[in-house]
């Protein structure tokens, strides 16, 4: 049945709890882990549950299964095997969704063009901004990323830069945090680390390598892409028949 309002796809998102949308969707919930829906994809049927909950992105992440974190609506999505406005209305008919103000535009960031491709632009953080892959990541490496982009030579792919410089210009103190910020970049394949030593046999300053054409970030990226056109086009259709429901009323 459609709601009689409009969604606000970004504070579903960003505010209801995904532990709580496991919970409504009756996953078994250990902790910050859950036991995954899939089990066909897992040895021994996920015994031991596989789906993190990452409380402070408001994500999920199966090891396994997902090669990127799940929103609240992407849960709803994989569980159910549903759309999105179908993910987002059975959020809403559980959950406290506020409505968009009548006669507000969707987010400025949305506003900007909805193509990307590969080598159109000098900048690569323009490619991972606008495929969405930016929307995946944390502040930490929102602040990480810029740092690698800025000291990697013009018109070359590879960088050199020791984690102490890292920590400096992206004012990021824990060598933990940067070692797990460049694991997931390789997770989405658009940087590899380059593994190496020097002639003497000690390590090598960390050097890395921009990856932006590898076939698996190109995957990835254009999927991301499709799900916020998706996401989109769902609330662009969602707000049309609210708007034509309220003229019938109106008429009526």
């Amino acid at each position: 049945m459609m709601l009689p309002r409009d969604l606000d796809f970004e504070h579903i998102r960003r505010y209801i709890s995904i532990r709580d949308v496991a919970d409504a969707l009756q996953l078994e919930v250990s902790g910050k882990m859950v036991r995954c829906w899939r089990p066909e994809n897992h040895q021994h049927g996920d015994r031991t549950p596989s789906v993190g909950l990452y409380i402070r992105r408001n994500t999920a992440r199966c090891f396994v299964c997902d090669p990127r974190s799940l929103s609240t609506i992407d849960l709803v999505m994989s569980v159910l095997g549903v759309d999105i406005t179908s993910a987002a209305r059975w959020i809403a008919e559980r959950f406290e969704v506020p409505s968009l103000p009548k006669g507000k535009h969707l987010r400025s960031r949305f506003r900007w063009p909805e193509r990307f491709r590969i080598g159109t632009s000098d900048s690569r953080l323009d490619v991972i901004m606008r495929s969405g892959i930016w929307a995946l990541l944390t502040p930490k490496q929102h602040s990480i990323l810029p740092a690698l982009n800025t000291f990697t030579p013009t018109n070359e792919t590879k960088v050199k830069i020791s984690y102490r410089g890292l920590a400096r210009y992206a004012n990021v103190r824990s060598h933990s945090t940067i070692s797990a910020a460049i694991r997931r970049f390789e997770s989405l394949h658009f940087l590899r680390k380059c593994r190496k030593s020097t002639d003497d046999g000690f390590r090598d300053c960390s050097a890395y390598e921009w990856t932006l054409e590898n076939p698996k970030f190109l995957e990835i990226a254009d999927a991301q892409h499709n799900k916020q056109r998706a996401e989109i086009e769902a609330e662009r259709n969602l707000r049309a028949k609210a708007r034509a429901n309220r003229k019938r009323r109106t008429y009526y």
